[in-house]
């Protein structure tokens, strides 16, 4: 029975994550491994730790091997063989799975509800930093959808969500274990159950008025300018291709022209206007290759007719040592000539994609790791700004490259540089149609409403969209169409709290671990001397 449970809380896990979505079992998810852990404890015949540690692996390799299982198709994609597909999978989900096990331990060791909710958002803040990061399919952000409970984040940030699930699902645990096994509830075991509902009604209920509030703000605001986010829809293997090149210009082209004619029947629509392309959307080096950048130029020219329009566009480009960048730049028309006005070289690689982890080992057993990586990472926090119509101020702006929207310290980096919305570009066409771009898309949600700013995505194959800074999508495209977004933007931009403060909440959360936990650990003691005095 143990083993099932366990086996249980896995599948809870990764069906409450898209493309799945049934955010609503996160609540629930961990409550039947929190169950086997009590029962291990107190009918165990020998409390048994390594039974603790199959039980939580078990739950972890489950739960995130469900939430994982993209990474087969694209290997198999890839024209690799299937197996190493399912290897990868393992190894990555194992790897998740040992926070897991070492918040289980702590839990049955110490049997605490508050100081192991702490330790889970601990051990998620080391995950979005050890070997470069992975902080994919946090807990907290299962809860995408549910706009009211998630405004909190402008606090916390994601974390918090994460915390407030765990430690419903620890105080049910107990709840439904001492109700069924030990027919006694605990007072602490009820009041903390109670606790949790009355916190997650009230966040709620704030949460709804916090929408309403900054959504009167925004409609008070004048459209300051337009965004037109492009979606090109080219097939991950035509990109790089040069037999391809002339389709993928004829395909970028013609959803400038369109949009630019669909800006010019709106006469409503601000004439200042920024054209957002994927990561990678230009099909070579556009510094580099003559025609590409002739290409840009006359598309520059054409969209200054009549509007004074940006181009932030997603290229690969190399530097004056033969260093490889995945980058955003951003360039303008002026004085009849091309202006780059800034350039963002990514920061935040991928692991096996732009940078291979021992790759001269791997590569003698993988072929496709051979053809991966090679970038460099970008050192700067680089911020674009855009002279604002009729005005002497600029809007400013920072881009975040495929993955790194998953970080949500880069983006509180940016924005403490003043940036005051947030543009992310990617290329997800290695996904195909699994649940990996709705997760990808999903964790912009929380950036924007983390740091109460506008994000505009555009992604290659979907799902590009306008997330507002409350988190609602206000505008998306559908996966693998070729299409486009036009939007008029109520200027909003406010630095929040979680901003300002997020490089300070892990030590803050150590340090509260480490009193609670010693705090525990002395009442302990202490009640065993009064036990040894009236023995």
């Amino acid at each position: 029975m143990d083993y099932f449970l366990s086996f249980l809380s896995g599948i809870l896990f990764f069906l409450s994550f898209p493309k799945f979505d049934f955010s609503i079992f996160s609540w629930i998810a961990f409550v039947p491994l929190i169950y086997t852990l009590l029962n291990i404890f107190y009918f165990s015949s020998k409390q048994n730790l390594k039974r603790v540690v199959v039980c939580s692996l078990i739950t972890g390799i489950t739960g995130y091997f469900g939430v994982l299982y993209w990474i087969i198709p694209t290997f198999k994609q890839a024209g690799e063989n299937i197996f190493w597909g399912l290897i990868s999978t393992f190894l990555l989900s194992l790897y998740c799975s040992l926070y897991i096990l070492i918040f289980s331990i702590y839990e049955y060791k110490n049997k605490t509800i508050l100081s192991s909710s702490i330790l889970w958002i601990i051990l998620e803040y080391v995950r979005e930093k050890l070997f470069s990061g992975f902080p994919w399919a946090l807990l907290g952000y299962s809860q995408w959808k549910n706009l009211p409970l998630i405004q909190i984040s402008e606090i916390f940030g994601v974390y918090v969500i994460s915390f407030l699930i765990i430690f419903f699902n620890l105080s049910l645990g107990f709840f439904i274990f001492e109700l069924f096994k030990l027919k006694k509830i605990k007072n602490s075991t009820f009041t903390n159950l109670l606790l949790i509902f009355i916190v997650i009604i009230a966040l709620n209920i704030w949460g709804k008025f916090r929408i309403q509030q900054i959504k009167k703000e925004i409609e008070n605001q004048k459209e300051s300018f337009t965004v037109v986010i492009l979606q090109g829809n080219i097939d991950q293997y035509k990109k790089w291709d040069k037999n391809y090149v002339e389709e993928i210009i004829e395909k970028y082209t013609n959803l400038v022209y369109s949009s630019f004619n669909e800006i010019e029947k709106i006469k409503t629509l601000p004439k200042l206007t920024l054209w957002i392309w994927p990561e990678s959307s230009i099909p070579g080096f556009l510094f580099e290759e003559q025609k590409l950048f002739n290409w840009i130029k006359v598309l520059l020219i054409f969209t200054n007719k009549k509007l004074i329009s940006y181009h932030l566009l997603g290229t690969v480009r190399t530097d004056y040592n033969d260093n490889l960048y995945n980058s955003a730049v951003l360039v303008s028309f002026k004085e009849k000539d091309v202006i780059v006005e800034n350039i963002y070289d990514k920061i935040q690689l991928v692991p096996f994609g732009e940078f291979v982890p021992l790759q001269n080992i791997l590569g003698k057993f993988i072929n496709v790791v051979n053809q991966l990586g090679g970038f460099s990472s970008g050192n700067s926090y680089t911020v674009f700004e855009i002279p604002l119509e009729n005005s002497k101020n600029n809007f400013k702006f920072f881009v975040l490259i495929c993955y790194e929207s998953i970080f949500s310290k880069l983006t509180t980096n940016f924005v403490k540089n003043k940036a005051e919305f947030l543009v992310n570009i990617t290329n997800d066409a290695w996904f195909l149609k699994t649940s990996a771009p709705y997760q990808h898309f999903s964790f912009n949600v929380f950036r924007a409403v983390e740091n109460r700013v506008y994000v505009f995505r555009s992604a290659n194959t979907g799902i590009s969209a306008v997330i507002s800074p409350v988190g609602e999508i206000e505008k998306q495209t559908n996966l693998f169409e070729y299409d486009k977004i036009v939007y008029p933007v109520k200027f909003y931009y406010e630095k929040t709290f979680y901003t300002k403060c997020a490089n300070y909440f892990q030590i803050l959360y150590i340090l509260i671990f480490i009193f609670l936990h010693f705090r525990r650990e002395n009442y302990a003691c202490n009640n065993n001397r009064d036990v040894g005095r009236k023995k």
